[in-house]
């Protein structure tokens, strides 16, 4: 029987030391780091003109953060903020170090900014620190300066993804993440993103475009729907993965249609390679996870359908939100669908009456889990206080009953 040479190799390193050879290490679990960066507010300086106020850049760092801190979305192992002061370009370009010189082979630093951008003398892409001047353009932060940061720090280990909110259109317009510099005439024509490697870029819009905030989104626009597709929204192929590729083509799609719908384009670009793993989507997940359930019998098809429709959906009752993010077991689950405690989603036919009871006051939000807990597991072992026999048996009304559950007057469950 013919090998191949990989077969060979394999072999050969699984004889170990004793035949000369020194065992094969297993590669390190890739890492992801992140500085999310958010400016409302620039320092001023005396006798030259100030870069305005924005609104939501530091509200859309926060959000941007959260999401990737979350175990359940994101897969980020440390995330670093900066906002408003912090955020100077001596801060910026610390942090940058910091963590680049953590980045091994396989790992990814990801960078996020929410601010102004303005456009240098040459046409580059540059990011405005906290504390920068807009008449001295040494006070900046060119993209290729962030990328020249990273991979002298890295020594040109890892990826870095660059994620701008912002616009280096070179216009003032209300509004808008960007600002022209009163009198300057001399622009020159925008350049493409110069990025080395598997380095990529996610930008709110085109280079010639503004970047939008908007009050009645409460963040960027840009910024606004990256969040949603981060969040599940954006795997279009359902595998539980949120590329970086499908969070631009989810964005994008949204974003031009709310800029059409308000008169103010705005275009998302993305520069290099798209397959990099932005963030776990816990709505597939929760999916395959109740999909096994139905698979098993401990749910039905009808309640698997009401459970996904419920996932679809743009908000979750409680207990299915907990379940989604972990927090409830496949049992507890299971329990909260078949006494009919989750909203819309039918009862089991053969549950037992008294547990539909209770499942009803879980579903009405009259009662927490953990007192739900106590109570149906009174009734599985034949063992009711006598206040709960009496509700159950319709010896006591259900306002009585809150009442004494509330007060802490049922031994065994929790006030």
């Amino acid at each position: 029987m013919r090998h191949s040479w990989g077969q060979f190799l394999a072999w050969l390193l699984g004889l170990g030391v004793g035949c000369g050879v020194a065992l094969a290490q297993p590669m390190p679990k890739p890492e992801t780091y992140a500085l999310l960066i958010g400016i409302n507010n620039y320092r001023p300086y005396p006798e030259t003109p100030s870069l305005p106020p924005l609104s939501y850049a530091e509200s859309d760092a926060r959000k941007m953060a959260q999401a990737l801190r979350d175990p359940h979305k994101g897969q980020v192992r440390k995330v670093r903020i900066l906002l408003d002061t912090e955020a100077s370009k001596t801060a910026i370009e610390a942090e940058l170090r910091d963590l680049a010189r953590r980045l091994g082979v396989s790992d990814t630093l990801i960078v996020y900014y929410s601010g102004h951008g303005m456009p240098s003398r040459t046409g580059q892409a540059t990011l405005m620190p906290s504390d920068a001047k807009i008449n001295d353009e040494e006070t900046w932060l060119p993209l290729d300066r962030v990328q020249e940061l990273v991979r002298q720090a890295g020594q040109g280990r890892g990826r870095l993804i660059l994620i701008v909110d912002a616009c280096f259109s070179g216009q003032s317009l209300p509004g808008s993440r960007s600002f022209a510099i009163p009198g300057r005439k001399d622009f020159a024509k925008p350049q493409p993103p110069d990025l080395s490697g598997a380095n990529v870029l996610l930008a709110s819009s085109a280079d010639t475009q503004p970047s939008w905030e908007d009050a009645e989104l409460g963040g960027g626009v840009f910024t606004t729907y990256l969040l949603e597709a981060i969040s599940g929204k954006a795997d279009a192929n359902g595998d539980g993965y949120v590329t970086i590729g499908e969070a631009y083509r989810y964005a994008a799609v949204q974003v031009e249609a709310f800029s059409q719908r308000k008169g103010t384009p705005q275009t998302p670009k993305l520069y290099g390679p798209d397959d990099y793993t932005l963030a776990l989507n816990p709505i597939a997940v929760a999916k395959s996870r109740l999909a096994g359930l139905k698979l098993a019998g401990h749910i039905t098809g009808e309640q698997f359908d009401a459970l996904a429709t419920w996932l679809d959906g743009p908000k979750q009752p409680e207990d299915l939100r907990l379940y989604q993010g972990g927090y409830l077991t496949n049992t507890q689950l299971t329990l909260l669908v078949n006494i009919g405690a989750i909203p819309g989603v039918p009862a089991g036919e053969k549950t037992d009456v008294r547990l539909k009871k209770l499942g009803a006051l879980r579903r009405s939000g009259k009662i927490r889990l953990e007192q739900l807990w106590a109570l149906s597991r009174m009734v599985q072992i034949g063992r009711a206080e006598r206040d709960l026999s009496d509700y159950l048996s319709g010896k006591l009304s259900e306002s009585r009953f809150l009442l004494r559950l509330q007060a802490g007057a049922v031994r065994g469950v929790p006030r």
